[in-house]
């Protein structure tokens, strides 16, 4: 049985004025399954929301996906598609709910408007039709008057309801999959709450999976199955959720676990992990988070770390994970 989405290789370069070319993100891959919900996660600048945008090939003319990248949804390949074919996937078999709804929303259009052009594109239906479906899916994710909801401005309505209203417009089409790009930043922790168990709601009605791209791993703890791991543009540990909370494998999993409140409830400050994430144009040569690291070794400074399999579902780009290295602790502690 194929997996909803496959992304093999995926790999996004920023073109220079030299034609030189710096890649953003680098040969990423990873699966989703139907009704599956996956956390991405790291630091802002790792590479998430690119991934995403990358996907769908939201990218500007500066930003080229790699020909060698493979995109396919339910077995078919959407990568080299043109962007008019591009433009019947988008908001109806994929949708995307992004990082700010004051600037994803047009503030100079109504609400209701922009909920039902994307049901008039995708759905063929008059603007009456479109009109009473899109007051009937405000109703749904919990905004009160949905009727003065659509005839509103996005800067009349607070921020959570400019969320809902996100959600609305990605939902109207019930796609196959939603990526949702911090869908809770700059909300306060009630509404995050509310979001999150409408967006859990609306996975278990119409079955749809999710990409979350968050850097908040409680989010991730409540919301996901599996999470994705991504540092300086490449995926650096995959896992189940449980499995990567009890037991993290690389050593940036680990700086970020250790870095949560819960995780330093008794140390007087909260753990962090020194210094910041490389810009594209200066990450180092080997592994990209070697001079961060604690555990980084001679070989860490001069050649990429591959992916190792440690069980059936969980994988780690470290060399402490090799073969060679864990034959070699063995060895010196017999």
């Amino acid at each position: 049985m194929n997996p909803l989405l496959e992304v093999n290789s995926l790999t996004t370069f920023l073109k220079s004025k030299k034609d030189k070319k710096h890649s953003i993100i680098e040969d990423v891959s990873f699966t989703i399954d139907k009704g599956e919900i996956i956390g991405l996660v790291g630091e802002s600048g790792c590479g998430k929301s690119m991934t995403a945008l990358s996907i769908l090939k939201l990218l500007p003319k500066n930003i080229e996906v790699s020909k060698n990248s493979s995109v396919k949804l339910l077995g078919k390949e959407i990568s080299d598609l043109s962007h008019r074919e591009l433009r019947k996937i988008r908001g109806n078999d994929i949708s995307m709910i992004f990082q700010e709804p004051m600037t994803s929303l047009n503030p100079v259009m109504k609400i209701g408007r922009q909920i039902r052009e994307i049901i008039q594109l995708h759905k063929k239906m008059d603007k009456n039709e479109a009109t009473e479906l899109g007051i009937k899916l405000l109703r749904n994710v919990g905004i009160p008057s949905p009727e003065e909801a659509f005839n509103s401005f996005p800067h009349e309505l607070s921020g959570g309801m400019r969320q809902r209203v996100m959600i609305t417009i990605a939902m109207a089409c019930n796609p196959k999959l939603l990526i949702a790009d911090e869908p809770t930043t700059a909300l306060d922790v009630t509404i995050q709450a509310q979001i999150l168990r409408l967006m859990r709601d609306l996975i278990e009605d119409f079955n749809t999976s999710i990409l979350m791209i968050t850097h908040d791993l409680g989010v991730v703890a409540e919301m996901c199955d599996r999470i994705i791991i991504m540092y300086a543009g490449k995926i650096v540990e995959t896992a189940d959720v449980e499995t990567l909370f009890e037991n993290p494998q690389h050593p940036y999993t680990k700086g970020l676990i250790a870095s949560l409140p819960a995780a330093s409830k008794n140390k007087k400050r909260l753990s962090s992990i020194p210094g910041n994430v490389p810009t594209i144009k200066k990450r180092p040569r080997g592994c990209r988070f070697a001079p961060r690291c604690p555990f980084a070794m001679d070989i860490c400074l001069e050649k990429d770390p591959e992916i190792f399999a440690l069980d059936d579902n969980h994988t780690s780009a470290c060399w402490l994970h090799s073969p060679d290295h864990v034959e070699g602790v063995k060895s010196a502690n017999d």
